[in-house]
């Protein structure tokens, strides 16, 4: 019997090696439904579509996030007509993110994550993990942790999408 579960695990992990972990860059970042803290529904990712898209996903109990947000506002206010940025909130309720996006205003959209369904949609795992999409939907790159927004500029994104084109 032993034998039996030690071969099964054996399997398992093999059939597991080199799977992909969640979306990765050129897969199709799927339209999603989009909810207030209040948990209403305010429309689809869809609107987002047309420029080079940031989708940032965070939680409030999570330090990096809150380093990591002022700088990627900085960006998002010297890029916004090149440059989408959605925040999207994996707490548990609504009121958590308001407190948040109280006490680290940004002028970009943040919307919650309702029933944690994106981020186990997308196998978010560590927060901030964060999309950058092109204007058609296409994953341009995931990058898991924070990244220094006041280090990067619009032509480093501009980059990716000459790379996606060969």
């Amino acid at each position: 019997m032993k034998k039996l579960i030690l071969i099964l695990l054996l399997l398992v992990s093999v059939l597991s090696f080199g799977t992909k972990e969640g979306l990765e860059a050129g897969d199709k970042f799927p339209i999603m439904k989009l909810y207030n803290t209040k948990s209403e529904e305010v429309g689809t990712s869809e609107k987002y579509l047309g420029k080079i898209t940031i989708y940032n996903f965070g939680a409030n109990w999570c330090p990096p996030c809150k380093v990591e947000k002022p700088l990627l506002n900085k960006f998002y206010n010297a890029n916004k007509d090149k440059v989408n940025v959605v925040s999207i909130m994996v707490d548990n309720d609504g009121e958590s993110v308001n407190k948040f996006f109280i006490d680290n205003p940004v002028d970009f959209p943040h919307y919650f994550d309702k029933g944690q369904t994106l981020s186990r949609k997308f196998l978010i795992r560590v927060v901030p993990t964060t999309y950058i999409i092109d204007k058609n939907g296409i994953i341009l790159e995931r990058i898991h942790g924070s990244l220094d927004w006041s280090q990067l500029k619009i032509e480093d994104l501009e980059e990716l999408l000459v790379g996606e084109r060969g």
